[in-house]
């Protein structure tokens, strides 16, 4: 005879309609959460009033309610297979998606780069990465990995941080898989698509970087990638963009030679990407960690096991009050 046990947490957070990432120990399988903000309200909107999903659904799927507009009243429910809610055991964990094909042109010479598919299921603009492969004609990005911009619905996504205007040719041919591009020590490793020649290099990265100012990096530029001078350089960041996935750092490159992809001709015979790592010690500690770790250049873990929720099951500006439980038998 087995007897139901359930533990249950609660908590409450105020939706900047981005991807939250709600930490909780391992093993919860049931999620619901509410929004107080708009109960009773008759306001002309549709937001979200109730989500729920379980860890047996599909990464990023779920169920949500939204509220009837100019009513006090909840619409029928319903389902999404993306932006919804995704069970994490362990978020440094690599996980890479199934093979899909590109068609058409397969990744065009745009700016940024533009990447046909016949689906785009399963990609949030600017959270996911995905991982080109055999990129015939662009092999210069085979086995890549870059942030998703725009996306056309079963027919397109950007390369966001690519500019592919300077490549001697599309690619003919090609696929991509959908990967999880979080590792468990912050800051990561992170491939260049570019580096300016100026007083302070700026460094444009194929994947959001999150580095912040004051962290010292490494630069590695093979040769086949040109500014070879910059090969092996340590630097200081001393400013970032969110909005273009850059770091500046205190190198003076204005002097190198260009920074350029090699052809797809020597990509084939195989080369290794130009890419920034963190060294060293943080020059300071941030105002919110004053006795933090000082050497948070690579030792700061940043995993997580819990849930990631995504942007169509709530509503920005909103308070969800959510509840999590986790079912045993014994």
């Amino acid at each position: 005879m087995s007897s139901p046990l359930h533990a249950v947490l609660s908590g409450s957070f105020t939706s900047d309609g981005s991807i939250v990432n709600l930490s909780l120990p391992s093993g919860y399988n049931d999620f619901q959460m509410t929004n107080i903000s708009d109960i009773g309200s008759a306001a002309a909107n549709t937001n979200v009033m109730k989500a729920r999903g379980t860890s047996l659904m599909l990464d990023g799927s779920g169920y949500y309610s939204p509220k009837t507009s100019g009513a006090a009243t909840i619409a029928l429910e319903a389902t999404t297979l993306t932006g919804g809610f995704t069970f994490v055991s362990n978020s440094a964990d690599i996980v890479i998606g199934a093979s899909t094909a590109l068609n058409g042109t397969p990744v065009n010479q745009a700016s940024p780069a533009v990447a046909n598919t016949g689906t785009t299921t399963g990609l949030v603009a600017g959270s996911s990465v995905v991982r080109m492969f055999s990129t015939t004609g662009m092999l210069q990005i085979s086995s890549m990995d870059f942030t998703v911009g725009t996306i056309v619905g079963s027919t397109s996504f950007e390369l966001k941080y690519l500019i592919s205007s300077g490549f001697a040719a599309a690619a003919s041919a090609g696929s991509f898989r959908i990967i999880n591009a979080t590792s468990a020590f912050y800051p990561r490793r992170r491939f260049i698509t570019a580096i300016s020649a100026a007083a302070s290099a700026v460094i444009t990265l194929s994947v959001v970087h999150q580095f912040t100012v004051g962290q010292a990096i490494r630069v590695v530029v093979p040769s086949v990638f040109g500014m070879t001078q910059i090969n092996g350089l340590v630097g200081n960041i001393t400013a970032i963009s969110t909005a273009n996935n850059t770091i500046t750092v205190d190198i003076n490159s204005s002097g190198f030679t260009a920074f350029a992809f090699p052809t797809s001709a020597i990509a084939g015979a195989g080369i290794t990407f130009a890419q920034v790592s963190p060294v060293g010690e943080a020059a300071i500690n941030s105002v919110s960690q004053p006795y933090g770790n000082l050497l948070d250049d690579a030792t700061d873990n940043q995993s997580f096991s819990g849930i990631s929720i995504g942007a169509t099951v709530q509503t920005s500006g909103v308070l969800y009050q959510w509840i999590a439980v986790k079912g045993v038998s014994v």
